[in-house]
């Protein structure tokens, strides 16, 4: 399981910079978010380590009513989707929600503020915002925010960063877990490694 970590750090890296985007142009929104990320992320107030977990706290505040964790769960399970029950899939949803909201911790110090935002491409209800994190001693990172609108906010469901989609590095090791176990076992593995990390414990590599 230790891939699907690597995919929710990944994600969540890629977004730390977004706070809730509304209807309207989708750049716009994601830069707007951009800054007011920011400003929590450089509040005086969080810059102690006792107040991490506060600051932490108020970002998943933020972040999580971004995602859209339906879409991206079905979008994580692919052809396994049509298979579940209602009851299955909304047990799914609820189960990977919780997973992303306690692998979502604030890196040591991490800083979003050489995100460069340039560009947005938008049909029908999806969209794409795509940038760069600017790197100086490096080749700069592409960045692809995948969104679409529901109930006219514009929700998160993807992030490709570095060439690599978050929902297709999970959908490849769910895949692996349901071939090797079950539905059932992929739904115990994700409980199991969110109670890790609520106890502070963490997923091993």
């Amino acid at each position: 399981m230790s891939t699907i970590s690597h995919a929710v750090i990944m994600f969540f890296y890629g977004w730390l910079a977004l706070s809730e985007a509304y209807a309207g142009e989708p750049l716009d929104s994601v830069k707007a978010s951009h800054e007011r990320y920011l400003q929590l992320l450089q509040d005086p107030t969080f810059q102690s380590k006792d107040k991490e977990r506060e600051l932490n706290d108020r970002l998943r505040e933020i972040e999580m009513p971004l995602v859209d964790f339906d879409e991206m769960a079905k979008r994580t399970l692919a052809k396994h989707w049509t298979l579940l029950t209602a009851a299955e899939q909304k047990e799914f949803v609820e189960v990977f929600r919780n997973y992303f909201a306690a692998g979502n911790r604030l890196p040591t110090r991490f800083s979003s503020s050489n995100l460069v935002l340039e560009r947005e491409k938008i049909d029908g209800d999806f969209a794409e915002v795509e940038g760069y994190f600017y790197s100086p001693a490096k080749n700069n990172a592409p960045a692809v925010y995948k969104l679409h609108l529901v109930d006219g906010k514009w929700k998160l469901y993807d992030y490709t960063g570095w060439g690599v989609s978050s929902v297709e590095v999970l959908r490849a090791q769910f895949t692996r877990v349901i071939a090797k176990s079950s539905f059932r076992g992929l739904i115990n593995a994700l409980r199991e490694k969110t109670e890790q990390m609520e106890k502070g414990i963490g997923i091993k590599e």
